[in-house]
């Protein structure tokens, strides 16, 4: 007679203790370890650290858990920097060393090249930053008031709404520390709490000009103005304030009305070299520092001549393309939202730039207009959001057949599925990660790639 044999599995149970060795990351900089077979992600764990740990979450093949107690620390481990960095979600690894995250953003994008892309392309050593403090020139922190009414301004808790009240994030500078701690005085002071939603701070510290947004639910707000007048004498380097109005619950935080408390509507920041005018909602890149080695880098990989034409996908105020434009003979960017597409006009007049053009409309259709024009590029910038390129941008970009493409992307997993999509056509001769965003998991890729028959 056969007896039936009967498997039991081990299950994980919430506020259960274990002990285990971190072996992996995911992707947004968790801690993995596993546990009879069940994977446990724990945040602020580094690679090699041997922990107790309590379970926080349970799920059917995996659960979530939090360091009662460090049994064996990691040698890619360091002491935070922020008092606030475990439980604020501004930053996710600051818990690394240098190394430590230098080691994990490399890791990660290889990972995706092979995992996703099916590339066996060596992947360059990341670029990282010489001080990866104080580097954020756009803030934007939530406003709202505790159960006893009380102003709260900072950052959102980690992987929760509730607001963490922030005295000194030190990936600002001090100057923007210092105009959130006057901003906070000034909130109480003309009793706003209710009535601002979020604040934005863009801090241009080679220009050392700034501009704050006041994002409110409503336009007519009692004191604003006199608000912004203090602000603006309190602190010289301001040189724009403006509420945008955003009545809807999103969680989009600019409103599409803007007035103007005080000041211009618009700051200046230098950049390679350059002039460029910064509007309240014109895309820029967070770190000006490690942006002209972003492009510097670019442009080694582009290996621009004197007679190339050349078009910058997704150009937002121009940046790339009017860094690139005294190397070649002409620079056409393409971006979708008008204010940007105004702002990069200015700034080639400003700079003096007279072979650069500048379309605004949708990155797909304007390339299919250009293809129809008979237009040809012999470099192609693509800039694109988290999301990566539509489908049919990547179709137009075959059609297009520049004999390169330099793709910039901040989501290297989008990254990796759009050079799987142009590998055919194009081979991918370098991946190079930068460093854009120190202290947290987002890293900054730069791909280049040349046309097969013009090899």
């Amino acid at each position: 007679m056969r007896t039936s044999r009967v498997t039991v599995h081990w299950k994980m149970i919430k506020n259960q203790l274990i002990q285990g060795t971190c072996t992996d990351y995911t992707y947004n900089g968790l801690g993995l370890l596993k546990h009879e077979g069940f994977c446990i992600f724990v945040k602020d764990m580094a690679l090699g650290d041997e922990a107790e740990v309590i379970i926080t979450q349970v799920r059917k093949d995996y659960g979530y858990g939090k360091i009662m107690k460090l049994i064996k620390p990691s040698p890619l481990r360091s002491v935070p920097r922020c008092p606030l960095s475990r439980i604020c979600g501004g930053c996710q690894i600051q818990h690394l060393s240098a190394e430590g995250q230098a080691s994990f953003k490399q890791q990660h994008v290889e990972n995706l090249m092979k995992g996703i892309a099916g590339l066996d392309l060596p992947v360059e050593p990341i670029i990282t930053m010489s001080d990866p403090y104080g580097y954020r020139n756009k803030i934007m922190m939530p406003v709202g008031t505790d159960k006893q009414g009380n102003l709260r301004l900072g950052f959102y808790r980690y992987n929760s709404h509730d607001i963490i009240d922030v005295e000194d994030c030190c990936l600002q500078s001090r100057l923007a520390n210092e105009i959130v701690s006057k901003l906070k005085q000034l909130i109480i002071q003309y009793k706003l709490e209710s009535k601002i939603r979020h604040i934005m701070i863009r801090d241009m510290q080679k220009s050392e000009e700034v501009m704050v947004v006041l994002v409110s639910w409503q336009s007519r707000l009692n004191g604003l103005k006199q608000l912004a007048e203090e602000l603006m004498e309190a602190f010289p380097a301001i040189k724009s304030v403006i509420q945008s109005v955003n009545p809807d619950d999103t969680n989009v935080v600019l409103g599409h009305q803007e007035i103007l408390l005080a000041g211009r509507n618009h700051i200046y920041d230098d950049l390679c070299g350059l002039r460029f005018k910064i509007s309240a909602h014109s895309f820029y890149q967070v770190n000006t520092f490690q942006t002209e080695v972003l492009y510097r880098t670019a442009a080694q990989m582009a290996q621009l001549k004197a007679d190339d034409e050349v078009l910058d996908l997704y150009c937002g105020v121009g940046t790339i393309g009017l860094s690139l434009s005294r190397q070649v003979k002409k620079v056409t960017g393409i971006e979708i939202v008008p204010q940007a597409i105004e702002d990069a006009k200015i700034n080639a007049r400003i700079n003096d730039i007279n072979n650069a053009e500048f379309i605004c409309g949708d990155a797909g259709r304007q390339c299919e207009r250009l293809l129809e024009e008979g237009r040809h590029f012999d470099c192609v910038i693509v800039d694109p959001p988290r999301k990566g390129c539509s489908r049919e941008t990547i179709e137009l970009l075959k059609k297009l057949a520049s004999q390169r493409i330099i793709y910039i992307s901040c989501n290297p997993s989008t990254l990796a599925r759009d050079l799987a999509l142009l590998k055919d056509d194009y081979e991918i001769r370098k991946i190079q990660p930068v460093d854009m965003f120190p202290h947290t998991y987002h890293v900054e890729t730069v791909a280049l790639l040349t046309r097969r028959d013009a090899n």
